[in-house]
């Protein structure tokens, strides 16, 4: 089964290791207005004529990185992210120094010259690079060839953990998975989360159902943050059902099995699957696949979402997520369900604010 790399919350910074599956043509999905106020892209965006290779040699002659936002309409992270990150005067000050940032819509038609001079569009190139979730924040060399991609909401701590690996060119003697782990971030916190639906188990490829992964660590706020908000919900943990569901420490080298049957240790089996932030959740097949896997700021809707994606077969007749997202809530709307379970915004409304 191919592999779709996604990365939509708590923290996430990866590698550029393009996923696999490749996206089909489909009707572009409808827009809808959802319960997220509408915003506007930061003034001090690139101005851009769209020739991305032009835009690249600009930044190497001003000795800065060039940066792609994907967003697109009515996008709460992208909102979170221009408002909670980039108004952050630490931040905002390394984006006007070391980087210039172009923005792309993902469903846009404009014509775009692209890194390699070719002629295309906004939404063909975020379909080229794998985009399944807004924001996603590609960050190139001096080559045009993608260094680090951050997919969905960051933590402004994080997101200045990635700017910094960036700026520094780390990227040519490092990998971010040795980067962030001579930078953990420090917390009060001494243990790992527990669920009722999470299993004791080092043995990965044996329940024959689909393997829910969740990668976490000690010592990490935005893992607490996924239990406190969203995996204490009951409509989330209903959707664990189908799953076997494992906890792994993604520093500890106690042994596992890996879903694909290889002897191994946590440490290691996170640094294989490029697992460089806690908390990620990676979902496979029954067979042992990696089929989709989230690796940002999640709040209920999208945990929920992601989870039917997989145990209801929705990946095999659709390989982009977001157009899930579109048919999940016109069904939902259409039903006149929304509102009517409890949600992270009923139980953790600071994180709206």
């Amino acid at each position: 089964m191919s592999k779709t790399i996604i990365r939509y919350c708590f923290i996430a910074l990866t590698c550029f290791i393009p996923p696999t599956m490749q996206a089909t043509e489909s009707p572009e999905p409808v827009q809808q207005v959802t319960s997220f106020d509408t915003f506007e892209l930061p003034e001090w965006f690139k101005i851009s004529f769209l020739d991305l290779s032009e835009d690249n040699l600009e930044a190497v002659e001003s000795n800065k990185h060039l940066v792609i936002f994907f967003w697109q309409d009515f996008c709460g992270y992208c909102k979170d992210t221009i408002e909670k990150n980039l108004t952050q005067q630490s931040i905002r000050q390394m984006f006007d120094e070391y980087f210039e940032v172009v923005a792309l819509n993902i469903w846009g038609s404009k014509e775009v010259f692209g890194l390699g001079g070719e002629v295309t569009t906004e939404k063909d190139i975020a379909r080229a690079l794998e985009v399944q979730f807004t924001p996603t924040i590609i960050f190139f060399d001096s080559n045009g060839k993608p260094v680090l991609r951050l997919n969905g909401y960051v933590s402004p701590a994080e997101m200045k953990v990635a700017l910094a690996y960036v700026h520094a060119e780390r990227y040519y003697s490092q990998t971010i998975f040795e980067y962030l782990a001579a930078n953990k971030p420090k917390s009060v916190n001494a243990s790992l989360n527990s669920q009722p639906f999470i299993q004791v188990d080092d043995d990965l490829d044996a329940s024959g159902q689909p393997r829910a992964i969740l990668f976490e660590q000690t010592n990490c706020p935005d893992c607490d943050l996924f239990h406190r908000c969203v995996l204490s919900l009951d409509a989330v943990r209903d959707r664990f059902e189908p799953f076997h569901t494992v906890q792994l420490n993604m520093w500890s080298k106690a042994p596992v099995i890996t879903p694909s049957g290889d002897m191994t240790t946590s440490r290691d089996f996170a640094r294989d699957l490029k697992i460089t932030y806690a908390p990620s959740l990676v979902l496979f097949d029954t067979e042992g696949h990696e089929i989709i896997r989230v690796e940002s700021q999640l709040r209920s809707f999208h945990t929920e979402a992601v989870l039917e994606y997989v145990a209801r077969g929705v990946y095999k007749r659709e390989p982009n997520f977001q157009r899930y997202i579109e048919e999940r809530g016109d069904i939902i709307r259409s039903k006149g369900e929304q509102g009517k379970t409890m949600s992270t915004r009923d139980i953790c409304p600071e994180l709206y604010e």
